[in-house]
């Protein structure tokens, strides 16, 4: 049997998005980390280009929010930004304890 690295793969679109994973995951979980930040590092310059092409077509911080799910009363980049790293330590904090 061979035996790869971790490794994260993105598939479909919409609300058939799914996350794939392959390779070995148990035999090395620190790479396992180590992929999943680097993927989460990807999808963050994504997210980020993204909302940058929204500010600037005419979305509002609200906007910007309310698409992100996270909160309904944004009027700045930092409420949007507290907002999305109170949702990202939620979670963190259910799968790491």
């Amino acid at each position: 049997m061979l035996t790869r690295t971790p490794q994260l793969r993105i598939s479909g679109h919409g609300a058939g998005l799914r996350l794939k994973h392959r390779g070995s995951w148990q035999r090395d979980p620190l790479q396992a980390v180590q992929e999943c930040c680097r993927a989460s590092t990807a999808l963050d310059k994504a997210l980020g280009e993204a909302v940058r092409e929204a500010l600037a077509t005419g979305a509002s911080w609200h906007d910007i929010g309310l698409a992100l799910g996270v909160t309904e009363n944004a009027q700045t980049d930092q409420d949007v930004i507290n907002a999305l790293g109170q949702a990202k330590r939620a979670v963190w904090s259910r799968y790491w304890k």
